[in-house]
């Protein structure tokens, strides 16, 4: 068994497709072919159903596939250190950074990352939260910003930021006047939302339906900058990070506390359990720490 091997294998169930994996791979199909035959007669089992129609491993294939994913990530981090090492060089960090928490937090300590630590290459990588995760599954990040509550059992998570989460409407609403209003007392309005691909909408989903009911969405968008002004114009009410308001002209806007339940905007950096820990990783940590 070698690393390419493992390498084309991997790509092959990534991909689902003998066809789109040498194409990613520029090699040719008959040569992930004859590796993964070598594969099974080595191991002496059948990693690829054969017989079926769709792409389907086999119970020994996902089991192959698990322990391959972690031998290739435990080679390439050792690979990074020792080219590292050898060329004193400050290696790199790659980070996924939802285009919100950067605005509101991460963009203060990617300066003082960089000029702390001038060497290291740093990749950041601006996408929703869902693709993020993706991205972190598929050993393309180091890390990432997520929000919490986090469940994943493969991941760790940290906090490192908070703020409160408000409601905004228009101040012609009648709910304008009020400081604070329970999740209950809007079921029946029109809830303009960010779109399905970010966490932050799950997180309201969730806080609605923790009051005993589920949205009436009337929109949805990935832009935050339409979602405030759609409030502003009275087309619905929407729900924000309070950071993000004092970046906006909130002079016909209502921000109003919610309570049952009280919502919290909780950043977190997140990393696979099963991954190495570099020095840029142990350092982007250290200084989430002190900020």
């Amino acid at each position: 068994m070698t690393i390419n091997q493992l390498q084309y294998y991997v790509e092959i169930v990534c991909q689902k497709s003998f066809t789109r994996a040498a194409e990613s791979l520029f090699v040719s199909q008959s040569a992930l072919s004859k590796s993964v035959r070598t594969l099974e007669q080595e191991f002496e089992t059948e990693l690829i159903d054969h017989s079926s129609k769709d792409f389907l491993l086999t119970p020994e294939g996902e089991i192959f596939y698990e322990y391959a994913r972690k031998i290739l990530d435990f080679f390439n981090m050792q690979t990074r250190e020792l080219h590292q090492r050898l060329h004193d060089m400050g290696g790199s960090l790659n980070i996924g950074i939802p285009p919100t928490s950067g605005t509101v937090y991460f963009y203060s300590l990617i300066r003082e990352y960089r000029e702390r630590y001038p060497n290291v290459d740093l990749n950041i990588l601006e996408v929703p939260s869902k693709i993020l995760l993706k991205e972190m599954d598929m050993n393309r990040l180091d890390m990432g910003a997520v929000l919490e509550p986090f469940s994943n059992s493969q991941y760790i998570s940290k906090p490192v930021y908070r703020a409160e989460i408000v409601l905004t409407v228009s101040k012609t609403h009648p709910l304008a006047a009020r400081k604070c209003v329970s999740f209950s007392t809007l079921r029946n309005e029109k809830f303009l939302m960010m779109s399905s691909d970010f966490i932050y909408h799950d997180i309201i989903i969730s806080l609605c339906k923790e009051a005993g009911f589920t949205p009436n969405i009337a929109f949805k968008s990935s832009q935050w900058d339409l979602i405030f002004e759609m409030a502003n114009d009275s087309q619905g009410i929407a729900f924000f990070p309070t950071p993000l308001l004092a970046k906006r002209n909130c002079a016909n806007i209502r921000q109003i506390h919610l309570k049952n339940p009280e919502a919290q905007w909780v950043l977190s950096i997140a990393y696979r359990k099963d991954k190495f820990i570099t020095e840029p990783m142990q350092r982007f940590l250290a200084l989430c720490n002190e900020t």
